[in-house]
């Protein structure tokens, strides 16, 4: 499975496509997403989501968080704007 997401990154990327909704749209062809956005994904996500909502970083300071925990969070806002910004263009188009 995992060999197959990689081929979708790397032809997402080769052809300027949104890595993240090319591999979510082709995954449903071969994958269970239960077994892609495992409890760790899901946790990290809701993280996120108190962090956004109650505007209060997940460690005290930028130094003491995990620069994992950065990575996923910029992820996470990353792929949140395309997904509000393909909205907002679809509305427009309507």
């Amino acid at each position: 499975m995992y060999d197959e997401i990689i081929k979708l990154y790397d032809e997402a990327e080769e052809k300027g496509f949104n890595v993240g909704e090319a591999i979510y749209e082709q995954s449903f062809r071969f994958a269970d997403h239960s077994l892609l956005l495992d409890e760790d994904c899901q946790i990290r996500i809701k993280e996120y989501n108190f962090c956004k909502q109650f505007s209060c970083p997940p460690y005290p300071s930028l130094k003491e968080t995990p620069p994992n925990v950065v990575d996923d969070f910029l992820i996470i806002e990353q792929e949140y704007n395309l997904c509000i910004a393909k909205k907002h263009k679809e509305k427009s188009n309507a």
